[in-house]
């Protein structure tokens, strides 16, 4: 009569804490589930541009060291016989090639990198910085595409008693659609790359090549 007391007892027991452990398992999910709704979208375009912008810079990085342009390989000064500043010719095959290779190189490198899985840490949720990066992790996974469109860009700046730096720069422009399971978002942003610089003595011309704006 006292063992099946006991084991009465101890099946009871068992039943509570199985009770009390699909309960707690369920409470959770649906805490995660709710505040993951409103979190995901967050979390998932800050982590798109990261990626996106690094991405972006290490593909633009290595062509401009692969091609290794330096100011005489795009731009030429042209001086008049009494010394001055004529005009500043530029090489349009040079910088076309520059524009194609910088473009493909990171459309490349970003298609490296459309499947994408980031694993968010239920403490996170939680808003307290101490905990956000303990507990299981909930895994996400994205999307990442992009279109980009490339601008040279010529600025002077002045360094001295009748002397300009000319800076030759590259600008980017690039476009990437982020998507998942129930989000979808654009991120649109220009990163500025220098190509080439030269200090010019005397007056700037005021034209110098149709390929170039002064800002």
């Amino acid at each position: 009569m006292l063992y099946r007391k006991r084991r009465k007892r101890k099946f009871v027991k068992i039943k509570r804490f199985l009770i009390g452990s699909i309960t707690f398992l369920i409470a959770l999910i649906v805490f995660c589930e709710l505040n993951l709704s409103d979190f995901r979208p967050e979390y998932i375009r800050i982590q798109a541009e990261i990626l996106s912008a690094n991405s972006v810079c290490d593909a633009v990085d290595n062509t401009l060291k692969k091609i290794n342009y330096n100011y005489d390989d795009v731009a030429k000064i042209v001086y008049s016989q009494d010394g001055a500043v004529q005009a500043i010719e530029t090489d349009s095959f040079k910088i076309n090639k520059l524009k194609s290779d910088v473009t493909k190189a990171v459309q490349d490198e970003i298609a490296k990198v459309y499947d994408n899985e980031i694993d968010i840490p239920i403490g996170a949720f939680t808003n307290i910085t101490v905990l956000s990066n303990f507990g299981p992790s909930i895994p996400l996974s994205f999307n990442l595409t992009g279109s980009f469109s490339s601008e040279i860009v010529s600025t002077f700046e002045e360094a001295g008693i009748n002397q300009t730096v000319h800076h030759i720069r590259l600008l980017l422009t690039s476009k990437i659609m982020t998507t998942s399971l129930d989000y979808t978002g654009k991120i649109t942003f220009t990163t500025d790359f220098e190509i080439a610089q030269s200090v010019i003595v005397g007056n700037i011309p005021s034209a110098y090549g149709s390929l170039y704006r002064t800002n």
